[in-house]
C-alpha cells in the first residue's frame, strides 16, 4: 500500500515513511490473506494452549499452574516469557476474531 501511495502521490520514495493510520488499515487485509497461516497456527496449539490464549485475551494472568504452557508458547514466539503479552500483535488480533465469531 506504501509503495502504491510512493508511486502515485510521493516522488521522493526516500522520505516516505509509513503511518499509524496506514498500519491500521493493513492489518485486516493482512489478517484476511494470511488466515491460512494464522488458521494453521490456531489449529496446531493444543487445546491448552487455546485456553491460556483465550484467558489471556479476556484480561486474566497466567498462574503458576500455567507456567509449563507459558514457556512452550513463549518458545514458539506467541507469547512473552512472562506470558502476560502476545509477542505478535497481529496473533493477538487473529484469536480475538477468533473469539468474537464463537
Amino acid at each position: 500500500m506504501l509503495n502504491r501511495d510512493i508511486t502515485k502521490n510521493r516522488p521522493e520514495a526516500d522520505t516516505a515513511k509509513a503511518t499509524v493510520q496506514d498500519v491500521k488499515e493493513v492489518i485486516p487485509v493482512v489478517l484476511e490473506r494470511g488466515v491460512q497461516y494464522f488458521r494453521e497456527l490456531w489449529t496446531s496449539l493444543a487445546e491448552s494452549d487455546r485456553s491460556l490464549l483465550r484467558r489471556i485475551i479476556y484480561g486474566e494472568t497466567p498462574t503458576l499452574q500455567d507456567k509449563g504452557v507459558v514457556r512452550k508458547l513463549a518458545r514458539k514466539e506467541i507469547l512473552t516469557i512472562e506470558g502476560n503479552a502476545f509477542q505478535v500483535p497481529l496473533v493477538q488480533k487473529y484469536v480475538e476474531q477468533l473469539l468474537e465469531e464463537e
